[in-house]
């Protein structure tokens, strides 16, 4: 439930941003004439949020309290999860009423496709490669790619990270895209740092209850 909770606040934020960069915002329907996919950049929207979220320490530590510390635990030796810690590491030196359809990985591909053909908004954070391809989202829909998957680069050789979207193909169809790297990895990132800060505070807030109910209890007895 919170995960879901995160996920739809992270959409939200990403979309909103993309929309607000653009002048004429482009419709969930057919249009006669059509660019590509708006990308929406993770990265910016991370930069900004990290820079609110810095501020706000500094403010916390100067105010006398201790500075807030992430621990994270990695379980397994998963390259993708390790690149994923990696960065969180390194960070921390309603969208109105809607139909929400739940698909996971073993959902067969041609019952997939029919809802992820009628979706507007298609979230996908399977851990499968091209699992979501351009015949399976229509026309002007907002891909979200939450999949983070190593894989060998056929042309290089070399490993790199992609998602759960084919993202060259899709993107000429869809009106909303987010990168892998650079998309909701970025975001997650930001809003784990911001959620540091923000548990901090209401861990202090109760301590200070605690305190007060302490005192009160003390001038009653006496």
């Amino acid at each position: 439930m919170a995960a879901a909770s995160f996920i739809t606040s992270l959409v939200t934020r990403l979309l909103r941003s993309a929309q607000s960069g653009r002048l004429h915002q482009r419709p969930f329907h057919l249009s006669a004439v059509r660019n590509e996919a708006v990308i929406i950049s993770g990265r910016k929207l991370a930069e900004q949020i990290k820079q609110e979220v810095r501020q706000e320490v500094e403010e916390w530590v100067a105010s006398g309290n201790k500075r807030p510390h992430l621990s994270v635990v990695l379980a397994g030796e998963n390259p993708a999860s390790q690149s994923y810690v990696l960065n969180k590491t390194r960070a921390a030196a309603s969208v109105g009423d809607a139909t929400v359809t739940i698909s996971h990985r073993y959902t067969p591909k041609e019952e997939l496709k029919k809802h992820t053909a009628l979706a507007d908004i298609v979230i996908s954070a399977a851990g499968i490669p091209n699992l979501i391809t351009a015949d399976m989202i229509k026309e002007g829909a907002a891909v979200i790619d939450v999949g983070i998957n190593r894989i060998q680069d056929p042309i290089t050789a070399k490993p790199k990270l992609v998602g759960d979207v084919d993202f060259e193909g899709v993107k000429k169809k869809a009106g909303y895209i987010t990168p892998v790297p650079g998309g909701v990895g970025p975001m997650t990132v930001a809003m784990l740092m911001k959620n540091t800060i923000i548990a901090a505070k209401k861990v202090l807030r109760l301590e200070e209850q605690e305190v007060l109910k302490s005192k009160e209890l003390g001038v009653a007895s006496n």
